[in-house]
């Protein structure tokens, strides 16, 4: 049985893992810090032009809740990333219509799910795992460090400038787009989620980290 979400009276399947804490900004609000998010969806669908200025969670009509729900839902890839652009474009156009051939090409990638297993346990499948032995902590780690990013990380909290993270994930190094891309997937599945620490410095990474830090 899949476990749904109640969300003000309204169920909704719960939020594939490797979302992360973007699903949180694309469902329910969405913060100052909406760059990352931004980034990481530009980069997924590979639609250079898209924005998210302007959009707000909590615009989105009942209908486009739903089919961002699905959107979700599934796995983020080229498929579902575009889905989610379509989405907040409609809400920045005010636009309140839904693609009804795309709700429903969602709908039957998550009826595919094996109704056995529950969906949660469906959602930690990661594309690009590390290799065995890695933890899904390093490659994003060891990035930052050749980036001179500072990352702090604490209590399942990965702690950098979102800010400074969107600008490498736009980089025009498309080796680095990816690599990036896909250790803040592995972060995602890993069960971290990314928190925006302006100014943080290395030397205040080192000594607010319990967990890793560079």
């Amino acid at each position: 049985m899949i476990d749904l979400k109640n969300v003000d009276g309204h169920f909704y399947p719960p939020f594939h893992g490797e979302w992360g804490g973007f699903a949180e900004e694309l469902f329910h609000y969405t913060s100052r810090y909406y760059v990352a998010t931004e980034a990481f969806l530009r980069h997924l669908s590979q639609d250079h032009d898209f924005v998210m200025s302007g959009y707000r969670a909590a615009l989105l009509s009942e209908a486009q809740r739903e089919l961002m729900a699905v959107v979700l839902a599934c796995r983020p890839d080229r498929d579902s990333a575009s889905a989610a652009v379509s989405i907040v474009g409609a809400v920045i156009r005010q636009d309140d219509r839904i693609e009804r051939d795309l709700i429903e090409r969602l709908r039957e990638r998550l009826a595919a799910v094996d109704p056995l297993t529950s969906l949660a346990e469906h959602t930690h499948h990661v594309e690009h795992p590390p290799p065995p032995g890695v933890a899904p902590l390093d490659p994003f780690l060891a990035i930052a460090e050749r980036l001179q990013l500072p990352v702090a990380v604490r209590e399942r909290h990965v702690e950098v400038s979102l800010h400074t993270l969107a600008e490498h994930l736009d980089s025009p190094n498309s080796a680095l787009r990816t690599n990036l891309h896909n250790a803040v997937l592995q972060l995602h599945a890993g069960g971290y989620v990314l928190r925006n620490h302006p100014h943080l410095t290395h030397s205040e990474a080192q000594t607010i980290g319990d967990e890793g830090a560079v």
